[in-house]
This record gives structure tokens, C-alpha cells and sequence, in this order.
């Protein structure tokens, strides 16, 4: 039996694995932020936290201190599409879909090497392009727009997972899936979303078997993408490694500006 820890674990993709690593057996940790959908699992163990703090993350990094992890899943989202910063100034989506992704999948890593066959499974679109990252304003003070903060995300934890060795880090697109998109989505919007989910998008419990799949028969590469089950080419050559270093070098700044 594996321990799994799965960041979103509450709603959605993330509750479907939940519940389908529960039902075999597995120990579940949910990190989350409602306790009442944690409980309708019926299992598990819960860990409440707002995964767009830093200081959120590092609680929870002391709380999994030393346990054994096999696999980590990385699916918490929230898509905010107007410009929303945390209580500690960052920019939303860079928050949760970047820094979060790094302190956890970095803080653990020890542990998941411990473990016969880990895995970092990361719902974070592969794909973005090279020049996502607005290096001179990544809070995107200005200029901001959803998609321009949304690609920057997806590239920054592309190359933080380009240049982590050690533990496998798998990138995968579940697609389009029928939750209950989580985010700032009113009025006609979230009317149209929702329809179109029930018309077009998959169920959590199908969409989750890649990711169910990868957990248990992990790729050997460090880095590797996929769009639910087909493999996507990976490219990592010297101005990605590059790039993954001045990254590092920022993210380091951000999460210790005092530089102790």
C-alpha cells in the first residue's frame, strides 16, 4: 500500500483520486480548504490549508515532516480572472500554480526519495511557451491579463520541474472535466462553463485513471508531459536549463526577499 498526498483533494479530479486510492486501500492525506467536502470522503486524513500562502505551505511541510510519501499529487486550483493578490502580495495564480507547486514538490522530495517507486503527479498543462515568464514583473503590477498569468504559471513550474532531479515529475493535461471549476467564473460565464461541461467534459472518476495509472507504474525520465493518457514530447536544452536557473534565482528572492 501507497501514501498519497493530494494537494485539492476536497473537489473535483483530486476527490475522484482521493476516493479511488481510498477504495484501495492506500493512506490519503487531503490538503485542503473545506473540511465539510473532506468529510464526505469518508476516509483519509486532512491537512486545512490556503495553498496560495507561502507561509500556508510550510505549515504543511512541517506537518508531513519525516512521513513516509510515496506519491504526490499537485491538483489544487482556482482560476481568479481579474488581477487578485494574497494577503502576502503575490499574484494569485503565480502563487498556487508556481510557488506552492515548488515549496511542496522541493520540501518533500527527500521523502518521496525514500520511497521504491515515487512520483510528483502535477496537473499543470504542459505546453506553454518559452517566453511565458514576464521575468522583469512576474506580479504582473501591469499589463495583467488571466491568459498572460496563466501561461507564465505553467512555464515557471515547467522549468522548476526541468531542473529537479531525483523524483519523477509528471506533467499531464486531464482535459476538460466536469467539476465544479472552482474560481471567479459569474454569472453567464459559469452558466455557459457549466453547460458545457455536462455536454462535453469528462467525468472526474475516468479523467483521473492516467493519473491513477502514472502513480502506481511511475516514467523513469525526471521530467516527462502527457495529454491524459498519450505521451507529449519534453524539450530541455541549454536556454531551458538557463531559464530554470534564473527562476530558481527569483523564486528564491521572493520566498526569502530578506535574503537570510
Amino acid at each position: 500500500m501507497k501514501t498519497i498526498v493530494i494537494t485539492g483533494g476536497t473537489d473535483g479530479l483530486g476527490y475522484a483520486l482521493a476516493r479511488k486510492r481510498l477504495d484501495a486501500g492506500d493512506t490519503v492525506v487531503v490538503i485542503g480548504r473545506s473540511r465539510d467536502k473532506f468529510a464526505t470522503l469518508g476516509g483519509g486524513e486532512f491537512l486545512r490549508a490556503d495553498l496560495t500562502l507561502i507561509s500556508e505551505n510550510r505549515r504543511v511541510l512541517d506537518e508531513l515532516r519525516e512521513r513516509p510519501i510515496d506519491a504526490l499529487v499537485l491538483a489544487a486550483a482556482y482560476a481568479n480572472f481579474p488581477r487578485v493578490t494574497t494577503a502576502e502580495g503575490i499574484e494569485h495564480n503565480f502563487a498556487l500554480y508556481h510557488l506552492s507547486r515548488h515549496l511542496l514538490a522541493d520540501g518533500l522530495h527527500e521523502q518521496l526519495r525514500a520511497a521504491p517507486a515515487p512520483v510528483i503527479v502535477d496537473t499543470t498543462v504542459p505546453g506553454a511557451p518559452a517566453d511565458a515568464i514576464n521575468w522583469d514583473d512576474v506580479n504582473f503590477e501591469h499589463g495583467y491579463t488571466w491568459k498572460a498569468a496563466n501561461l507564465q504559471s505553467r512555464r515557471a513550474t515547467f522549468l522548476r520541474a526541468a531542473a529537479r532531479t531525483g523524483v519523477p515529475h509528471v506533467l499531464i493535461n486531464p482535459g476538460f472535466v466536469r467539476t465544479s471549476h472552482q474560481g471567479s467564473l459569474t454569472g453567464v460565464r459559469r452558466t455557459l462553463v457549466s453547460l458545457l461541461a455536462r455536454v462535453a467534459g469528462t467525468t472526474p472518476e475516468r479523467a483521473v485513471e492516467p493519473l491513477d495509472a502514472l502513480i502506481d507504474h511511475p516514467p523513469a525520465e525526471n521530467l516527462s508531459a502527457y495529454q491524459g493518457r498519450k505521451r507529449l514530447p519534453v524539450d530541455i536544452d541549454t536556454a531551458t536549463l538557463a531559464d530554470a536557473e534564473r527562476l530558481a534565482a527569483l523564486t528564491d528572492r521572493l520566498l526569502d526577499p530578506a535574503g537570510r
